[in-house]
């Protein structure tokens, strides 16, 4: 490529990676300044071929170092440990469910026990009062039948 003397150029390379290897992926890039004009030059197809391969497993070990793993060895970690993640989910939602369920059948009985205790307590109360009236009753005729014995004897 001829721009002219002195003209600087600047190449990016690009190296694709397939999207489904990488979860978080990360954008490497390189500028490669020519002071020079870069002149057409042809490769042998095996030597690029090469180059390529060689480029490609350097930018994997430099994604399992920036990440601090190896890339292809934490997939299956990591997809283990969100399958893994998935089951206590679904095993909690469960248990949540399953607690719901005895709160209401929880709730039903104290209702009901509750409506049985303020019908015994009414019961109660009524059988008091009935009580208290059955006493003051006696009492007016003990008082009663007491003065008519003590009029007898005093006349």
């Amino acid at each position: 490529m001829s721009l002219g003397r002195g003209t600087q150029v600047m190449a990016a390379p690009t190296i694709p990676v397939p999207a489904e290897d990488l979860r978080d992926p990360i954008e490497i890039r390189a500028d490669i300044v020519h002071p020079e004009p870069v002149v057409a030059v042809a490769f042998p197809a095996a030597a690029v071929v090469r180059t390529l391969a060689q480029h490609e497993e350097a930018i994997r070990g430099i994604q399992g170092h920036l990440l601090g793993v190896p890339i292809q060895e934490e997939l299956p970690v990591l997809r283990f440990k969100l399958d893994i993640a998935e089951a206590e989910n679904a095993s909690l939602r469960a248990r949540i469910k399953t607690l719901e369920a005895v709160e209401k059948v929880t709730h039903n009985h104290e209702r009901l026990a509750c409506i049985g205790i303020e019908q015994q307590l009414a019961t109660v109360q009524e059988s008091h009062r009935q009580d208290r009236e059955d006493f003051r009753k006696l009492k007016e005729l003990v008082t009663s039948q007491f003065d008519k014995a003590i009029g007898h004897l005093a006349s």
